[in-house]
């Protein structure tokens, strides 16, 4: 029966490995080990869905921000708008919001870390152990943030020997980049450090004018470009051993980021000389007057990430482990942005985002080498975080352009007098000439909330080929919301009013009464062996994201605000995969099928002008991801991947009242993915190898928003985009030194990244787009010690 049994699980392991292959993406012929279940194990032998990238292959195919590794991942999509504002998605559900009141969905940890939270969730990959993606409800094992799964960023550890890389590159766009590290004992097997760094500036892809293309006018001070880059990132990573049985990390981590901002592009009012399309130029701010003159005035972002972390490992005795962790963590982001993506000064926002956090974990790790293994622990996370959303325009603009009246017959755009129909051809009016036509309005949201989790997991082994494994998570929550807003007196629009609907608190903080909430989240899974190693695998969990809060100002009643609260988001999750190595570990593969249920889905909706949370309602999800890694010969490494998904909003909600969504897909959701690649060296005389690594990603068409219908009759959706990306380089067999050249987006393939946007509100009705990154190429050169 059990040699039935085996045959039977065999043959299932072989279809999934027809149907695709691993994304477990090291080497082929290496053993894997991860820790996304709390304790070190063979990917392998873990029964869940999860993708690996180790150190050297992240380095190998040139991914250093979180969005380039989203293409090399099926089910998973990154939006990095700006490293202000990302949107994460995994299995078609998205985390990207910006204010305090919202949980995320998806769990982004740092050594261990939550650091989530959107406007500070975007770091720099280097100097990397690894990185695991985990798909899937994920609370036992990572908190209530990891409601459809999470992503864990290992850095690499301190060594016992003294070494040390460097790097510096130059690229198109005057990209300068350089980056690096030093390890080694300070005290030999005491204490170790290490020292890495990154620092990448970029100019620009997108041309922002003044009045006259760049071309033609390059002396202007105001003629610059957006969508470049300027980040510095550091890391100091210190490693105690006190004992044999103690081990302690000390891990300081730093973020600056100044690049310039974002261009958002309008798709109905185009730029002085130009157009309406999305990869034309932009003439975008400033206009002598900003949102609270943020950044001199300047389009642009300013943010600052700073962390400390404490983790301790205790081995008490063979069977027993003791691990506690604790941080500190803060950011604070500004985004100064230009909403309508025109020469009107019409939507100017700023975004200023603080967040304060502190947390810590205490688990307990038996595992005896019989056939229980398991883990218990407790955790606490505090936050307290701000949004300040300012708002500033030329209300005669303002009414003109809401009208539809932006542009005058000739094409020129209106500088309106007290007159909103009366064209001057002076762009801005000036503050001096006309003071009571610009109006600055700001609404804050605060949120302060505390978590208080107790978790425990075990894995029993029944038989040799079978164990089961049950995990569970109870959390206990309060969350506090605030709300406070100022308004300008509007003189033409609404004479003594605000001109959006935020209402007016004065400048006072309005706070609802502290909510508490309560939750129990369990997973199940079964792990079948076929052999010694492949593995089948069956599991069910439940997610959640937590309940909102809402305060918002309230239009009709000065001084009062509209407290609104929506109940938890639940997911739950049914997989099946297989996972296994083959031809003496040559080939490594997974594969995995899907199906998620939601009820109260969390979404967005346009109130009176204004974007505000909304439940809805019901939705399905599911889809099947596979993959291969394999080697084919010593000097030959291949990968490919796969992923489908099919996410709609279901026609009636739980109750079974119809939709408003029904049979729209997820936003930022593709329905394939696709992604593959090949890396080879052959040795060059007594020179060294030359290498050279290309790969291919693909992804269909996807909506920008939910509502999956055109703005301002403009297609709010991205086609199938296909890219290419290739290295090529010489290093010393040693691998001392190493000298590459880089292409992306080789055949510069014109894409979107992101449309809709604020200036998609209806109540606005001008749609905006942000391009994707065209062709980037430069040469690196890399020295080790």
């Amino acid at each position: 029966m059990v040699r039935q049994l085996r045959i039977r699980l065999s043959v299932l392991s072989f279809l999934c490995v027809v149907l695709g292959f691993s994304s477990v993406v090291i080497a082929a012929n290496e053993t894997v080990v991860v820790t996304a279940q709390k304790r070190e194990e063979d990917v392998v032998d873990v029964p869940i869905t999860i993708t690996t990238f180790g150190g050297a292959f992240l380095d190998s195919i040139g991914v250093e921000e979180f969005d380039e590794l989203s293409l090399y991942v099926p089910g998973l999509q990154i939006q990095e708008q700006s490293v202000n504002n990302a949107g994460f998605v995994i299995r078609g559900i998205t985390s990207d919001e910006g204010s305090a009141l919202l949980a995320p969905r998806v769990s982004i940890f740092q050594d261990g870390v939550d650091i989530s939270r959107s406007r500070g969730s975007i770091i720099e990959l280097f100097d990397i152990e690894r990185i695991e993606v985990i798909k899937g409800p994920q609370a036992t094992l990572f908190g209530t943030a990891a409601s459809i799964g999470a992503i864990q960023v290992i850095s690499a550890h301190p060594t016992e020997e003294v070494e040390g890389k460097i790097s510096v590159g130059y690229g198109n766009y005057d990209e300068i980049k350089t980056d690096g590290y030093i390890s080694g004992p300070l005290i030999d097997g005491k204490l170790l450090a290490r020292i890495a760094w990154t620092y990448k500036r970029r100019d620009g892809y997108v041309e922002n004018i003044d009045g006259a293309p760049f071309s033609q006018n390059p002396q202007s001070e105001q003629a610059r470009s957006l969508n470049g880059t300027d980040t510095f990132a550091g890391r100091v990573f210190f490693t105690l051993i006190p004992s044999d049985d103690v081990t302690a990390d000390l891990i300081f981590n730093y973020q600056k980021d100044t690049p310039p901002g974002t261009a958002f592009k309008s798709g109905t009012l185009p730029p002085t000389g130009g157009s309406t399309d999305p990869f034309d130029f932009v003439e975008l701010g400033p206009f002598g007057v900003a949102p609270s003159d943020h950044l001199g005035g300047k389009i642009g972002i300013d943010r600052e990430i700073y962390s400390i972390t404490l983790d301790v490992d205790w081995d008490l005795n063979e069977n027993w482990a003791v691990a506690w962790i604790s941080n500190y963590r803060q950011f604070d982001s500004l985004e100064v942005f230009d909403a309508d993506g025109s020469p009107a000064f019409w939507l100017e926002f700023s975004e200023d985002a603080e967040s304060e956090q502190w947390s810590t974990e205490l688990r307990v790790n038996y595992d005896s080498g019989d056939r229980f293994r398991g883990f218990v622990g407790a955790s606490f996370f505090w936050e307290d975080g701000e949004q300040r959303v300012s708002f500033v325009t030329d209300e005669a603009q303002f009414a003109a352009c809401s009208l539809g009246f932006c542009v005058a017959p000739n094409g020129a755009y209106l500088a309106l007098d007290l007159n909103p129909f009366s064209p001057t051809f002076q762009l801005p009016v000036p503050r001096d000439l006309a003071p009571a036509l610009i109006n600055e309005e700001l609404a804050v949201n605060r949120g302060r909330n505390k978590t208080l989790s107790l978790y425990a997991d075990g894995t029993y082994q029944v038989l040799d080929w079978l164990e089961f494994t049950t995990g569970i998570r109870y959390l206990h929550e309060k969350r506090r919301s605030g709300f406070m807003s100022m308004t300008d007196p509007s003189f033409v629009i609404n004479p003594g009013g605000a001109l959006l609907p935020i209402g007016n608190t004065f400048g006072e903080f309005v706070f609802a009464p502290e909510e508490s909430f309560d939750a129990v989240l369990p997973r199940f899974n079964v792990n079948i062996s076929v052999g010694e190693e492949s593995n089948v695998y069956f599991t069910v969990s439940k997610g959640r994201r937590g309940s909102i809060v809402s305060v918002e100002g309230n239009p009709a009643v000065p001084g009062d605000v509209l407290i609104n609260v929506l109940p938890a988001e639940i997911i739950w999750n049914y997989e099946g995969g297989a996972k296994g190595r083959l031809l003496g570990g040559r080939v490594q593969y997974d594969a995995a099928f899907f199906y998620q249920t939601y009820t109260n889905f969390q979404t967005r909706s346009v109130r009176e002008g204004i974007i505000v949370p909304v439940n809805g309602g019901s939705a399905t999800a599911w889809g099947w991801e596979a993959g291969l890694v394999g080697k084919p010969a010593e000097n030959i490494d291949l990968f490919f991947n796969v992923g489908f998904i099919d996410a709609t909003f279901d026609a009636t909600d739980s109750d079974g009242n119809p939709q408003a969504l029904a049979g729209n897909r997820f936003r930022l959701t593709p329905k394939w993915s696709v992604s593959a690649g090949l890396s080879t060296f052959q040795p060059v005389g007594n020179l060294g190898d030359l290498f050279f690594t290309v790969t291919w990603t693909f992804r269909s068409k996807v909506f920008f928003e939910n509502e999956n219908q055109p703005l301002a009759g403009l297609d709010i959706s991205q086609d199938a985009v296909s890219l290419v990306n290739f290295r090529i380089g010489l290093r010393d067999f040693d691998e001392v030194w190493e000298i590459e050249f880089y292409v992306n987006n080789v055949f510069n393939k014109k894409y979107l990244l992101d449309a809709g946007n604020l200036g998609g509100n209806p109540f606005f009705n001008t749609p905006t787009f942000i391009a994707g990154v065209p062709r980037f190429y430069g040469v690196g050169i890399t020295g080790r010690f």
